[in-house]
Order: structure tokens, then sequence, then C-alpha cells
């Protein structure tokens, strides 16, 4: 009876006790890695602060050009000219959209070294606030933090958390407040490959409001963005996005095993040009009918939320292994998720465990094996909702996405 129970109330104190361990490890032989400023710490983040920097002098569109944005993220991180390949001849420009120059001339306000550590606890604060809406118990803020991605998004000063929690509130809000909903899509453009399954969700499930919302936003948005930075900066971006195109899916200007999509691993396996991204193109549409199938079936919410995170890392060709945070937000999602039915194949308890137990090998053993292993995280994760969908306690209850 009283497992039955902690069964149906999503608690599970050997996996918050397995969170604890691996959260506590990595805070004892991480951070101090971190804090003392040896490394990488902060080296994306220079990219982003630097390109603030020239947005702050006016000369945005200038961010787009490596040689002039090198120069001065050398003044904050040396370290750029000690990268294992040649940045100089190779480089990893700044490809984001211009509206994240708001973004980035915030943060360029403060000295370096002080907008790294706000930038960072922003971020954190964000995701805690974020999973807790999502899944209001300690144990999932604690399974939230207690994942390899979110040190790898920590030490670079990646983008990735703030990214995936906007679009956990994005589905939070999806029904409850399809305007703001649609608004938070508009922001979301920052980093595009986390919504590109979002407007066929839309269309397919007919939430037209968040749809049309996103839509007039997003032309708005660009707008403003244009008069601010410039108009320049859109033909700036255009020619950084096909420059990093071509660097990492033409040339392997970046090492393969970088990338954590289907494409990465298949090139990573000396598969060349054409086959592999043939092979990823099937893969993305079959992920994306898989996704519309789930969200238009009469299945928990949990369910349907979990599905577009984890198939939307499939579906891009460019993923990198701090993205993979999107599969911690699905864990959180599918910690609300109705309970299994006996008998059933796999228990909710269990489901979760090895999700988790997954995430946690997988992400750590990616630094000692270098090798894409994206794909097995996602693969995981969707062969837990499809065990899920399949057992018959999966048709909607009520409430099950709000606890």
């Amino acid at each position: 009876m009283a497992h039955a129970r902690a069964e149906h109330s999503g608690y599970d104190r050997a996996l918050a006790i397995a969170c604890l361990i691996v959260l506590s490890l990595t805070l004892l032989l991480f951070v101090p890695k971190t804090v003392d400023g040896s490394g990488a710490t902060g080296i994306d983040f220079s990219c982003f602060w630097s390109a603030g920097t020239m947005a702050l002098d006016g000369h945005a569109a200038a961010a787009y050009d490596w040689q002039q944005l090198r120069q001065l993220i050398l003044r904050v991180h040396p370290i750029v000219n000690q990268a294992p390949y040649p940045l100089d001849q190779n480089p990893v420009p700044f490809f984001y959209p211009p509206v994240f120059f708001f973004v980035a001339a915030l943060v360029a306000l403060l000295p370096f070294p002080t907008a790294f550590w706000i930038w960072s606890s922003a971020k954190l604060l964000c995701w805690a606030l974020v999973t807790f809406a999502i899944r209001p118990r300690f144990a999932a803020v604690l399974l939230a933090f207690a994942t390899p991605p979110v040190l790898y998004d920590f030490i670079v000063g990646q983008s990735s958390l703030p990214a995936a929690s906007l679009l956990g509130v994005i589905l939070l809000t999806l029904d409850r407040r399809p305007i703001i909903s649609g608004l938070l899509i508009a922001l979301l453009i920052f980093k595009p490959q986390y919504g590109v399954l979002l407007p066929l969700v839309l269309i397919a499930t007919g939430r037209w409001r968040v749809f049309i919302t996103a839509s007039l936003a997003i032309p708005i948005l660009m707008l403003l963005t244009g008069l601010t930075f410039g108009w320049d900066t859109f033909e700036g971006f255009r020619a950084a996005a096909t420059f990093a195109t071509t660097q990492f899916h033409l040339t392997g200007g970046l090492a393969w095993f970088k990338l954590q999509s289907i494409y990465g691993a298949l090139r990573f396996a000396g598969v060349g040009y054409e086959l592999a991204m043939a092979l990823h193109i099937a893969v993305a549409g079959a992920v994306a009918i898989w996704v519309l199938i789930i969200w238009r079936r009469n299945v928990s919410f949990a369910i349907k939320a979990a599905s577009l995170l984890a198939g939307t890392l499939l579906v891009s060709p460019y993923f990198a292994i701090y993205d993979t945070v999107l599969l911690t937000v699905a864990l959180v999602f599918l910690m609300n998720a109705p309970a299994a039915e006996q008998g059933s194949l796999l228990s909710k308890r269990s489901a979760l465990r090895i999700g988790y137990a997954v995430l946690v090998l997988l992400g750590f053993a990616y630094p000692i094996a270098l090798a894409p292993v994206g794909p097995l995280m996602c693969a995981t994760i969707i062969a837990i909702i499809w065990l899920q969908c399949r057992q018959p306690a999966m048709s909607l209850q009520s409430g099950d996405a709000r606890r």
C-alpha cells in the first residue's frame, strides 16, 4: 500500500538521494575549478559579452566578423589562442540572430567577470523557478540541477539554460495564458532550433491564439532590433550563419563529436555529407510526425510536453551537449505523468530512474569518450514516453500536467 501511494504521488526517495549524491560530487569536483577562473570558464559567454560591447559601441554588425570579435575576446579570454583546433582558421563565430543583441548589450554594461557571474546566477535562478513551476516539489528541482548538461552550460556560460527555461514556460502557459505563450515564443527566436516544432504543434492542435500572437510579435521584435542595432546586423547574421553551417556541416571545422545530433553521430562514424544529411532528415521527419501524433492523442499533457522537448533535439542537425538540458526538462514534466497501472511493463518510478541514470552516465561519459551521446539520450526519453503511452493509465487525467 505504501509503495502504491509513493508511486502515485510521484515521490521517489531513491531517485532523490541519487540526485543529491550526483549534485554533491559535481559541486565538490568541478565548481572549485570553475571559481578559480582557470580553464574555459565563461569562454562562450565571452563571445556574447564581446558582441554586446561592440553593439554598445555602435558596431553591432561587426560582431559577426570573427577577426574583429576575436580581438575583443582575447582581452578577457586569452585561452582562445590555446584551443585544440586553430580558431584563427576554423572559428566559432557569433551566429546568434540579431535579437540576441538586446541581451548581449545588457550584460556588456558590466565588467566581464561581474557580468559572467550575474548571467550565471540569473539563469540558474530562472531554471529553478521554471522547474518548480512545472513540478512544485523539491525533488524535481534537485533533479533539474543534478544533470551534467546543466554543469556544461554553466562552465562555458552558454544560453541553453535560459532557452530551455523559456521553452518550459511556453509549454506551461500554452493553454492557460495563450497570449503570453505566443509572446514568449517570439522571444525564443534567439535560439530558433528550440522552437522548430512549435509551429507544427500549434497548427496541428488548433492553438490559433498562440500561433497568431507569435506570428505578429516576431516581426515587431525584428523591427525593433533593426531600428536599435542597425539593419546591417541581419546581413551579418546571414553571412555568419552560412559560414557556421559550412564549418559545422561540411568541412568538419568543429570536431564531429561535438555535434550531438543524428547527423553529427553519422559524420563521426565516417558517413559522408549527403548520406548523413539524408538519414538525418528522414529521422527528423519521422520524429516530427511522432510528436504531432502524440499531441493529437488524448494523453497526459506531461507526455505531450516531454515528446516535444525530446523531439526538438533530434530534429536539429546541430545541437551540443549542453542543449540536452531539454531532456532534463522532459524528465521533470514526466514526473507529472499519471502513475502506471499495476502489471504495466514499466512503472513510472522505474522509468524516471532509467531516464535519469542514462542522462547522468552518458552526460559524464561524453568528455571522456569524445563521442556523440545525444542520440542515445534522446532515444531513451522517447522510449520511456512510448512505453508510458502504451499504458492504460495514460489517458488524460485532470490536473496531471499541474502537479
